[in-house]
């Protein structure tokens, strides 16, 4: 008996049209079983929609059609619906349990069943983090083994909106504790693992634990393996958001920083796979009072060697001006001086994707937000942004990673850039962690606060126990900041862009008014 499993790129709130390739996938993959993700006819993420009668019609009609062709192929399909749940349609019909049998074996879609099955068969929908196939494949390997039976697994992917979060598909099969079949989605392509139930040979999986302690996000997967997910994970969120919008073009704010660098390195990836040239993002450098000549040649060559267009923008008189009409002294170097800066710079970044029709790229990173490290009305504001959920941390490996992997001159911007002390140059000589402390403590804090939601005592202890380098002093003054700051700066969180959650979860919301816990 054989079972497919597949993962096509859906189109979301469209059930006939999903409907219509699953059954092309059927006919052109021979088997018995056909497995294919959670939603797969409708999608999962579209929102509100499933609450509209009109859709739910919709769904169901597309059901038909799919009972329809199971009654004239024999084929079985299995997936999750809206309205429905867990999906089996058998010679037509639509069977309300969670198992049958077929040749004599019993096969269920339920893991929580009491009766001993033959083939486990999970329709899944879960939101994409780095080297998550690494936990499927573990997972799936192991419950086959335990429950002695064959496991299928499908996961979607591509098409899904990415609002608020990416879907990393994958899909494969499971016998004796061996990856018999597996596949991942790495492009906006139908993917397949196919195998026969009897079948027990593959491969069987292992994985080290390779965790660095300073960096926790990594877990236990290979550093480079957890990078080239988050590099593909950021690439497809920017895809599916051009592909739903149907935009051509993107601007982004290219100061020659690191955060810039990174969005501007997902953009030309995302280019590649859409198929459009990189001369159709559309790269500003805009600099004022604070820019350094560094940033601003790192800047021109970074965006050279890539390919996109270049426009340079001196905003110095502009903001004089400004300054001017409001009454600033230029020489109160203050909140006003600096913010007027990066208001400027958004003003200019939306104004001119609308004389372009593009997409208006954000930078920021999970870190400034934490840390409300950012510009209210100003830097915080874009139409999506890939870094959103990345923390400064990831950003300047996953920078360096990428200067590993392409070499030549790129190699030596992105290195130097990197070099670069990092800075949001509003004022000469302006240096980020001189003002914070060193992001590598406040994204470790990040990660035990928001992910595990740690007492700031237990990451105290993990900090000291970490960070040989840094005296006590300097942990807890870095203690003090994140606990202070994270409180305060809500508000901006709240105001901020869309961008999906990319790393497995996200920073707790807590009234901008709410006085900060001890």
């Amino acid at each position: 008996m054989k079972i497919v499993t597949s993962v096509f790129v859906i189109s979301l709130g469209y059930p006939k049209e999903n409907a219509n390739k699953m059954i092309e996938i059927m006919d052109q993959n021979e088997g018995d079983i056909y497995l294919f993700p959670a939603y797969s006819l409708t999608g999962a993420s579209a929102g509100e929609l499933y609450e509209f009668p009109e859709f739910k019609q919709q769904t169901e009609d597309a059901l038909d059609k799919l009972c329809e062709y199971s009654e004239k192929t024999n084929k079985i399909i299995v997936t999750s619906v809206p309205y429905h749940e867990n999906v089996i349609i058998k010679e037509g019909a639509l069977l309300k349990k969670s198992s049958f049998k077929v040749n004599g074996k019993t096969v269920s879609v339920s893991e929580s069943s009491t009766e001993n099955v033959d083939i486990l068969l999970l329709p899944t929908i879960m939101p994409g983090y780095p080297c998550i196939q690494n936990d499927i494949i573990e997972y799936c390997a192991k419950a086959s083994g335990a429950k002695n039976c064959v496991v299928a697994v499908a996961n979607g992917g591509f098409g899904e909106s990415s609002a608020d979060n990416v879907y990393k598909g994958f899909c494969g099969v499971f016998n004796k504790g061996v990856a018999v079949a597996f596949m991942n989605q790495e492009a906006p392509e139908t993917v397949i693992a196919a195998a026969e139930d009897t079948k027990d040979t593959g491969l069987i999986y292992t994985r080290k634990n390779v965790a660095d302690y300073r960096i926790p996000y990594y877990g236990k997967n290979d550093k480079k393996r957890y990078l080239d997910d988050l590099f593909l994970l950021q690439t497809q969120s920017l895809y599916m958001r051009m592909v739903n919008t149907g935009i051509k073009k993107a601007v982004i704010n290219v100061s020659g920083g690191l955060d810039s660098t990174m969005a501007l390195l997902v953009a030309e990836n995302t280019f590649k796979m859409l198929g459009i040239p990189a001369s159709n993002i559309i790269g500003l450098t805009l600099p004022c009072f604070g820019t350094s000549q560094r940033t601003n040649e790192n800047a021109k060559k970074l965006m050279n060697e890539l390919g996109i267009t270049v426009r340079e923008i001196n905003i110095k008189e502009s903001l004089l001006k400004h300054f001017e009409d409001i009454g600033h002294d230029v020489e109160n170097k203050n909140v006003v001086f600096e913010n007027a800066q990066a208001r400027e710079r958004a003003q200019i970044l939306f104004d001119v994707a609308n004389i372009e029709n593009a997409l208006a790229l954000g930078t920021g990173d999970l870190s400034e937000a934490a840390l409300g490290f950012t510009t209210y009305a100003g830097d915080n504001l874009s139409h999506y942004n890939v870094n959103a959920t990345v923390p400064k941390t990831l950003i300047r490996e996953l920078v360096l990673h990428i200067a590993g992997k392409r070499g030549g001159d790129l190699a030596t911007t992105l290195k130097d850039i990197v070099a670069t002390p990092v800075s949001p140059e509003l004022i000469e000589g302006q240096q980020t962690e001189d003002i914070l402390g060193p992001y590598i403590l406040h994204d470790f804090i990040i990660f035990y606060f928001a992910k595990y939601k740690f007492p700031r005592a237990e990451i105290q202890k993990y900090m000291f126990a970490t960070f040989d380098e840094y005296d006590d002093d300097t942990i807890n003054a870095a203690l003090d900041m994140f606990y202070s700051r994270y409180y305060k700066n809500q508000f901006k969180r709240s105001s901020a862009s869309e961008g999906a959650n990319l790393i497995g979860f996200t920073l707790p919301y807590m009234p901008a008014d709410m006085r900060p816990l001890q």
